[in-house]
């Protein structure tokens, strides 16, 4: 049977016309065809099929893990990629388990102190929040004697929605060696590599900054290429039992950890003290905000701005003070968001700004931070906060995924319980110069406490001693 209609759709673009025909073949192969199940599952990508991607692209998986494991994971990455539920993907984390290999005991300490570790990460892009990161762990870590090697994984290039083979990974100014990975290769052959380099560099501690999201990494720890390993939990820890120590940038991430090996809480950070004195700051003439009173901000994917309740919460305060402006910075379609506001008849006092490498220019104009809700950017929150700028966020319930804003602010007089005291609170910060001012000290006061770039490594160092037997 011919399936050329199929494949012509596909490469025309014409992703709708392309799934259902795709799926007629896949049924009629079994999902046999290597061919037929690239292209099926790359059509519900691009379609936007983010709940039939994960079945059908976990149900490859699976049929190929016996005879073809490189294959397998590819599918498992296209499966996590779309979203899976908790069980599956501890199902795949459990895949992982049976093929690690035996871990080194550490039960005595290992001789000599430790003064290198290796970062194993996805990537390293300019202007990814990932890679700031590790720029400021960096840094802090060789003020206490720990020099960095990074091995990046390039766990997204060449592969189904990013058919280049070239790596992702770009320079990038940092205080570290860099190891990129060759994309040459399946799945294990490119993961295999990376291993044996980090084995080739006799380096003790690896730190993998990825969660099961990124297979390649995911099977680089399954191959324990260092005698002690740490997960770092960015966003998601990785579910497999492969490290000997965790850490959590969130408290509430800690709580929900299913493992026992030792845990600790090390807060982000955010260098953005040293950004506001290497920048020049924009003023609200340069931006025609002359007239505005006040001035509010929400910065990061405008896809976490578009949920009605921030966006009824914000056209809110905007009403109760007509000459407030609000500024958006951040990649993302802007319809929705647009639309809402134009609706409340308070858009043309709205800026929308796409996306900005550096909102540090941005801060001096603006006094008061709104962080959108359910999602917002912890990132942007933390710059608003080390700028001195009052942020508002809305509290989270504890077992929910957003609670790392409010965890950020830890103030009672700038977490909202729900809506209504967002807009309330906003209200008071605009409505009252001396609360606002204190509010804004305070903010500060607590960035200083807990999140500078320098307090990072300190606790990196004293968690690897802990886990080395020092």
């Amino acid at each position: 049977m011919s399936y050329e209609p199929a494949f012509e759709a596909l490469k025309n673009g014409d992703f709708r016309t392309a799934v259902p025909l795709l799926e007629k073949a896949a049924l009629e192969t079994a999902y046999t065809s290597d061919l037929i199940n690239h292209a099926y599952t790359l059509a519900l990508y691009h379609a936007g099929e983010r709940s039939r991607l994960a079945d059908v692209a976990f149900a490859v998986a699976n049929s190929l893990l016996e005879h073809d494991p490189a294959s397998a994971m590819d599918y498992f990455q296209r499966a996590l990629v779309a979203g899976l539920d908790a069980a599956r993907l501890r199902r795949i984390g459990q895949i992982f388990e049976t093929w690690a290999a035996s871990a080194p005991s550490v039960d005595r300490p290992l001789l000599g102190v430790t003064d290198r570790v290796a970062h194993v990460v996805g990537s390293l892009l300019p202007g990814a929040s990932l890679t700031d990161y590790i720029k400021m762990l960096a840094s802090s870590l060789k003020s206490h004697g720990i020099e960095s090697t990074i091995f990046t994984t390039e766990w997204a290039a060449s592969w189904f929605f990013n058919p280049a083979g070239d790596a992702q990974s770009q320079k990038v100014e940092i205080e570290a060696a860099v190891k990129i990975a060759s994309v040459e290769g399946d799945f294990t052959e490119r993961a295999q590599r990376i291993a044996q380099a980090i084995r080739d560099s006799g380096i003790r501690v690896a730190l993998f900054h990825a969660d099961l999201t990124q297979q390649i990494t995911a099977r680089v720890a399954a191959v324990r290429p260092a005698p002690i390993q740490i997960n770092v939990n960015h966003r998601a820890e990785m579910d497999a039992d492969l490290f000997h120590a965790r850490i959590h940038l969130f408290q509430a991430a800690l709580g929900r950890t299913r493992f026992s090996c030792p845990a600790e809480w090390i807060p982000p950070a955010s260098d953005i003290e040293t950004r506001l004195q290497t920048t020049e700051p924009v003023t609200r003439q340069s931006m025609g905000l002359e007239s505005a009173s006040t001035v509010s901000a929400t910065f990061g994917n405008l896809r976490d701005a578009a949920g009605s309740g921030y966006l009824r919460a914000l056209s809110e305060i905007m009403k109760r003070f007509p000459k407030h402006f609000h500024i958006f910075a951040g990649e993302g379609t802007v319809k929705a968001v647009r639309s809402h506001l134009h609706s409340a008849g308070v858009l043309p006092r709205v800026r929308f700004l796409g996306r900005v490498v550096d909102v540090a220019p941005l801060l001096e104009l603006i006094d008061v931070y709104l962080a959108s809700f359910p999602e917002s950017n912890s990132h942007a929150v933390l710059d608003a906060m080390g700028a001195g700028k009052p942020v508002v966020v809305l509290k989270s319930p504890v077992d929910s995924e957003y609670t790392c804003t409010a965890e950020l602010v830890g103030m009672r007089e700038l977490v909202a319980p729900g809506e209504a005291d967002y807009v309330e609170i906003a209200d008071r910060l605009l409505r009252t110069p001396a609360h606002h001012a204190a509010q804004g000290r305070a903010m500060q006061e607590r960035f200083r406490k807990e999140f500078r770039p320098e307090r990072l490594g300190r606790r990196y160092k004293e968690l690897i001693e802990k886990v080395s037997g020092k």
